[in-house]
């Protein structure tokens, strides 16, 4: 016998590794095998006129893997230069997306109104779900492909994952509800909250592309932490769904106003709790469906589903590093310059856009008196509050003119966002 060995595709979590093992820990010719999902590879002691390389093959395909072959030694060199490529793919999709206009047609949703019962906020749920799975469908899709490939029913992780949601935000609701203020987080920890659930995104991405540990040079989740939320806990969906409810999103936000102006706990958790129940048709459905195609195409399914979480990821990226204040030039939906009536002031109009921010340009050292001109129509549950993070700002907008103030001493360029990271524009600051 002869210490080899093979290059696995398809492993992922710990259950593949289980599955492997099981499927050859009582083959003749097969000694101590190990698998390792991390690095995608099975060794053992392996007597190949025992066990041809073809049989052992058959052997993992049938326990739903493929045996690429004998894997040789990795030179330093060859992992740096596999993780430079692999970098450089992830800054362009980065770049990507964050030019995509996608990002404004989905704060097109509709909000709660104060005159609305509670079987209307649940039709606000329902035609509010497509946002959901525009910005959380990669988590759930993600649990699906995971909970399918280890053997797990993935009907059993939908609903865990949707009852997670259910009860964080019945829970927010009826704080929001009894202290009668909004449960509303700091610019700095909403965008804490979107980068880890984006690297979380991404590193899933790449574990199902088969790419994700690049012989180990790539990192993973922290080791307690994977278990809980990929691996081997069966209750994993059920604590992303608890940890969903404190997504920055703009209907979550619209709802906890709602739950605010009914000044009682058990309304606040009932009218959260029906809109969450409309959201979950939807969310359902897709995570029931992607888990069924990941069990019958499982190669094809499993690549379309790590390139959609990864899209995905790279989006909520790109949506918190622009609520920390951290964002290439962007064309927002238009341009103003500013007109210095005086020595002493400057001043800027703009029309409000649901596509975006508008750009602007102003002069250092002379205070900006700058008027955003809203209608009605164009206001949405995102671009209803701009924030400017170099400038310390969060601007509430409404219907008619809406007065920013602020002075900046240095040129330079500011960028600027919506609340929820999506639309967003620039403040250039000449000499």
């Amino acid at each position: 016998m002869k210490e080899t060995t093979w290059r696995v595709l398809g492993m992922h979590c710990s259950h593949c590794e289980a599955a492997i093992l099981r499927a050859v820990r009582n083959m003749k010719g097969i000694e101590n095998p190990r698998a390792n999902y991390r690095a995608g590879t099975l060794s053992a002691l392996w007597d190949d006129k025992v066990l041809p390389e073809a049989a052992l093959r058959n052997i993992i395909a049938e326990a739903g893997y493929t045996l690429a072959g004998q894997r040789e030694a990795i030179s330093v060199w060859k992992r740096l230069v596999s993780l430079l490529a692999v970098l450089a793919v992830l800054a362009a999709l980065f770049a990507l997306v964050s030019l995509s206009p996608v990002s404004g047609l989905l704060s097109r949703f509709p909000t709660a109104k104060a005159s609305m019962g509670l079987g209307a906020l649940f039709v606000v749920g329902l035609l509010t779900s497509l946002h959901c799975v525009a910005m959380c469908g990669g988590i759930n899709l993600a649990q699906s492909a995971v909970s399918a490939q280890a053997g797990r029913r993935v009907s059993a992780s939908n609903i865990q994952y949707n009852l997670g949601r259910l009860v964080s935000y019945t829970i927010v609701g009826g704080i929001v509800g009894a202290i009668g203020s909004v449960f509303k987080l700091s610019n700095a920890a909403q965008a804490t909250i979107q980068l880890v659930a984006a690297i979380f995104m991404v590193l899933m991405a790449l574990n199902l592309l088969d790419i994700g540990s690049l012989w180990g040079v790539v990192p993973t989740l922290p080791v307690g932490l994977r278990s809980r939320l990929i691996g081997k806990g069966n209750r994993s969906s059920l604590y992303i769904g608890l940890l969903n409810g404190l997504m920055p999103c703009g209907p979550l936000q619209a709802m906890q106003l709602y739950a605010l102006s009914t000044g009682s706990w058990l309304m606040g958790a009932l009218s959260m709790l029906c809109f969450c129940l409309g959201t979950v048709p939807l969310m359902l459905s897709f995570g029931l469906v992607s888990g069924k195609l990941n069990k019958q195409f499982a190669r094809p399914m499993r690549v379309a589903s790590g390139a959609l979480v990864l899209m995905m990821g790279m989006a909520m990226l790109s949506n918190g590093l622009h609520l920390a204040g951290i964002q290439l030039r962007f064309p927002g939906s238009t341009s103003s310059d500013a007109t210095v009536t005086n020595a002493n002031i400057q001043v800027v109009e703009s029309e409000l856009d649901w596509r975006g921010y508008p750009d602007i340009t102003v002069k250092a050292g002379i205070p900006v008196r700058w008027n955003i001109h809203a209608e009605a129509e164009k206001i949405t549950g995102c671009n209803n509050e701009m924030v400017i993070p170099a400038l310390n700002l969060r601007v509430p907008l409404s219907e008619g003119d809406n007065i920013v103030e602020f002075t900046v001493d240095e040129p330079g360029l500011i960028p600027y966002t919506c609340w929820m990271g999506m639309l967003r524009g620039t403040i250039t600051v000449d000499e």
